[in-house]
């Protein structure tokens, strides 16, 4: 039986409340109604599926398929479940990998290859906490498809209860190592690269054109060190800046050496935490086996 390595990573989710002036952190608070929300999303009738799809870009859709609800204690709820997304408006002939021969694609135009992205959402009373599991798929879903997917479908849970909403829906990567303790573990930092959204040109800071279309999303500033001196103290406060609400920084890569004189890269868009789960694949179809990987992610949630 062929097997693979599902990549898998971590973040949670917290709901931000709109038009708070309170200290930083303070209008922040674990999302516990996306339970309610994966709830109204599992009673949608099999027949009235389309009702769960979302589009995305490049004629691409998903929809959570299915979700399932189980209790781990009396202080801890996961819902675990797979979405499903195609890409229609593409049918290119197929060919044959041992023959090379050709033939027409049969499905029809409105079709598309289903690609399945398999997640946990875990509620943490103990840990006051909302986790987010997620099976990493190129061709997939991603965390911030699911976060929009879900802000949608929290949009029309409320509304069906007459409430409105007064709140963002954001994750936060749960990191493998702390970025700040690998740039203090650092002999010497010889560069520091900081990401702006390109917005910060607009801003009252810079007051530049807003002619901004054509830019990256990111503009990148490089700090040096001087020779043999270190920038690490720079590094340090980059990051803290970053930590804060609203804060134009979107990411920090810092080149350094360690005790060792080996060359080190940081960057905090690696240190989203990841593991493996082996799962089987279907002799048929080459898809993951659902039943077996969602059971493995439970435990891997429950031992989280």
């Amino acid at each position: 039986m062929s097997t693979k390595d599902v990549k898998i990573t971590f973040h949670t989710l917290i709901q931000r409340m709109w038009g708070q002036n309170n200290v930083i952190g303070n209008n922040e608070q674990p999302f516990f109604l996306v339970g309610k929300v994966l709830d109204y999303i599992g009673n949608i009738k099999s027949k009235d599926k389309m009702q769960k799809f979302y589009d995305l870009r490049d004629k691409k859709f998903c929809f959570i398929d299915f979700v399932y609800k189980t209790d781990i204690d009396e202080t801890d709820v996961v819902y675990s479940g797979v979405f499903k997304s195609a890409r229609s408006d593409f049918r290119p002939n197929l060919i044959n990998k041992r023959t090379g021969n050709e033939r027409k694609n049969p499905k029809e135009i409105s079709e598309g290859d289903i690609e399945k992205t398999h997640f946990l959402v875990k509620l943490s009373k103990r840990d006051n906490e909302v986790y987010l599991f997620m099976e990493k798929n190129f061709m997939g879903v991603s965390p911030t498809v699911f976060v929009n997917y879900i802000t949608r479908f929290t949009n029309s849970y409320l509304q069906h209860i007459d409430e409105k909403r007064n709140f963002s829906i954001q994750k936060t990567d749960i990191m493998m190592n702390n970025f700040l303790t690998e740039v203090e573990r650092l002999s010497r930092t010889i560069t520091a690269e900081v990401y702006f959204d390109k917005k910060l040109l607009g801003s009252e800071a810079l007051n530049f054109s807003n002619r901004t279309v054509s830019l990256k999303r990111d503009l990148i500033l490089t700090a040096k060190a001087s020779t043999k001196e270190s920038i690490t103290e720079f590094g340090i406060d980059v990051w803290n800046k970053m930590q804060h609400q609203d804060s134009p920084i979107s990411r920090v890569r810092i080149k350094g050496i360690d005790e060792n004189d080996n060359a080190v890269l940081l960057d905090t868009s690696f240190f989203c935490r990841q593991e493996f789960i082996t799962a089987e694949l279907d002799a048929d179809t080459g898809e993951v086996n659902s039943t077996q990987l969602l059971s493995r992610l439970q435990k891997l949630a429950k031992d989280f």
